[in-house]
C-alpha cells in the first residue's frame, strides 16, 4: 500500500512539473511578438489610455553655486484618452502642473486644463473658463483619421517592431500576465537627447532673444535613456510603455537677436550659464482593447460657433 502511495505521488509530482512548465513552453520569441504586436493593431478597433509626464530641471545660478541657490522647476501632464478607431472618435481630458521652488521662498505653482473631442474632422476644445471652440477641418474625416494617425498601440508596435531588445521576463500588468522588454538605446535616441536639452537650453535663453550652445560631449557622457515596453501575452498588444532621460549640460549664450537687422549676431565671446540637471519620466498605459464605445460631445460643444483654417490669422497660428 505504501508502495502504491509513492509511485502516486510521483506521478503526481510529475504531472505538476509538466503543467508549470507548459507556459513557457509556448511563450514567443522576442522576434515573434514583433510581428504579432503590428499584425494584432492593425485590426483594433478601440483602446483607452492613461499617459502622464514629468520633467523636472535643476538650475544652478553659477559655477560656484550652493544647493541654497539651486532653482527646481517641475513640469507634469497627466491624460486620460478614450479612442474609437472605427467610430473616428475621440475624447481626452488633461491637467498639466508647473512648479518654481528657490529656497526661502514659497512655490510659485500653476495649473491648467482641457477638454478634448475629435468627432470626424471636428475638433472641441473647452478651455478653463468653460468655453468651447469648435475647429472644423476642410478634409474628410477619412483623411483625417487616415494612415492610423490616431492609433498610438500601432505607432507603439511599429517602435517595439523596429527596436533591438533585452528580455526582462513577465509581469501582470492592470491584471495582465505581460511580456517585459527594455529596448537598447540607439543613435536615433541620442539625436531626441540633444532636441530636448536644446529645448530646454532655448526655453532658459529665451530664444530666439538669445541663441544657446550645448557641449555635445558633455551631453552625452552625462546622459541616460531607459525605455521599457510591456507586451500582452493573450493579445499580443502593447499594454504599457515608460522612458526615463537625464542629463547634465552647463549651455552657453553665442549670440543675441539684433533688432535693427532682425538678424541673430554672435558674440566674441561666449557667455557661460549655471549647470542645469533634467530628469524626464513618460508613463503610458493602455487597456480597454476593442470595447465598443460611442463617443458624443456635450450639447455647449455642439452648439458653439465653428472656426475653420481660413479664419484663423497667421500670428494666431504662428503662436499655437
Amino acid at each position: 500500500m505504501k508502495r502504491l502511495l509513492l509511485v502516486l505521488m510521483l506521478i503526481a509530482v510529475a504531472f505538476s512539473g509538466c503543467t508549470e512548465k507548459g507556459p513557457s513552453a509556448v511563450d514567443k520569441s522576442a522576434e515573434e511578438l514583433k510581428t504579432l504586436s503590428v499584425a494584432s493593431a492593425e485590426n483594433l478597433s478601440s483602446y483607452s489610455i492613461t499617459s502622464s509626464v514629468a520633467q523636472t530641471l535643476k538650475l544652478n545660478s553659477g559655477a560656484n553655486a550652493t544647493a541654497e541657490e539651486v532653482t527646481t522647476v517641475t513640469e507634469s501632464a497627466e491624460t486620460v484618452a478614450i479612442v474609437n478607431l472605427s467610430g473616428l472618435q475621440a475624447h481626452a481630458s488633461g491637467s498639466t502642473k508647473s512648479q518654481m521652488e528657490m529656497s526661502g521662498q514659497p512655490a510659485n505653482t500653476s495649473t491648467t486644463s482641457a477638454d478634448v473631442y475629435q468627432i470626424g474632422n471636428s475638433t472641441y476644445v473647452n478651455d478653463e473658463s468653460g468655453n468651447w471652440t469648435h475647429l472644423a477641418d476642410p478634409r474628410p474625416a477619412e483623411e483625417v483619421w487616415g494612415q492610423d494617425k490616431n492609433n498610438q498601440v500601432m505607432a507603439l508596435a511599429k517602435t517595439f517592431n523596429l527596436s533591438t531588445t533585452e528580455d526582462l521576463g513577465s509581469e501582470t500588468i492592470n491584471g495582465e500576465d505581460a511580456y517585459k522588454f527594455q529596448i537598447v538605446t540607439g543613435s536615433g535616441d541620442y539625436t531626441n537627447l540633444y532636441n530636448a536639452a536644446f529645448a530646454v537650453a532655448a526655453k532658459v535663453t529665451q530664444y530666439p532673444m538669445y541663441l544657446p550652445s550645448i557641449n555635445r560631449t558633455e551631453l552625452n557622457q552625462t546622459g541616460k535613456i531607459e525605455k521599457m515596453i510591456w507586451i500582452a501575452k493573450k493579445s499580443y498588444l502593447p499594454v504599457k510603455y515608460q522612458s526615463v532621460m537625464s542629463f547634465s549640460m552647463t549651455p552657453e549664450i553665442i549670440g543675441a537677436l539684433d533688432f535693427n537687422t532682425s538678424q541673430m549676431k554672435m558674440f566674441n565671446e561666449s557667455i557661460r550659464l549655471g549647470e542645469i540637471s533634467v530628469r524626464i519620466e513618460t508613463s503610458d498605459l493602455y487597456y480597454d482593447f476593442d470595447k465598443p464605445m460611442e463617443i458624443t460631445p456635450p450639447e455647449q460643444a455642439l452648439v458653439a460657433p465653428v472656426i475653420t483654417p481660413d479664419q484663423i490669422s497667421p500670428q494666431v497660428a504662428l503662436q499655437a
